[in-house]
C-alpha cells in the first residue's frame, strides 16, 4: 500500500473533488434512497439538474452509481445473521396496499401483499389478500 493508494481509500470525496465534476452529496443520496420509492436513477436526475444549474460538470449515471456504492460499502453498518436452512421464516405486509378492479361492480378494491420468505435460501411467496385479519 501506497500513500496515494492509503489517501483515495480512507478519502475518496479528495479525488472527486479534484476531479472537477459536481460534488456527490453521498450523505444526502443515502437518506433520500431509504424513503419509498427513491431509485438511484431519481437521485442521478436531480444531481444532474443541480450541476447543470451551477454549470458544472456531473458524472455520468454509471460512474454515479460507482461512486455511491464504494461509500455505502464503507459507511453502512450492516449485520449478517446465520441462520440454518429451515429454521426460521420471515413474514410480514409489504408496502403500500394496491389496487384490483371489481369486474361486475367496476369498483377499485384495496389488495394488501403478504410476503413470506426463507432467509437462507432467499425465496420469496407473495400473494394478494383483501384484508390485513387473516
Amino acid at each position: 500500500m501506497t500513500d496515494p493508494w492509503i489517501d483515495d481509500f480512507l478519502y475518496p470525496e479528495k479525488k472527486l473533488v479534484a476531479s472537477g465534476r459536481h460534488i456527490i452529496d453521498f450523505e444526502g443520496v443515502h437518506r433520500e434512497l431509504a424513503k419509498p420509492h427513491v431509485t438511484l436513477s431519481l437521485l442521478h436526475e436531480e444531481y444532474v439538474r443541480d450541476a447543470q444549474k451551477i454549470g458544472s460538470v456531473p458524472y455520468a449515471y454509471r460512474t454515479f452509481t460507482e461512486h455511491y456504492r464504494s461509500y455505502a460499502q464503507k459507511h453502512k453498518a450492516t449485520l449478517r445473521i446465520r441462520r440454518k436452512p429451515g429454521e426460521i421464516m420471515e413474514v410480514d405486509w409489504a408496502g403500500k396496499p394496491l389496487f384490483i378492479t371489481d369486474p361486475d361492480t367496476g369498483e377499485n378494491v384495496k389488495v394488501y401483499l403478504f410476503v413470506a420468505s426463507l432467509p437462507c435460501s432467499q425465496l420469496a411467496y407473495v400473494e394478494g389478500a383483501l384484508s390485513m385479519d387473516m
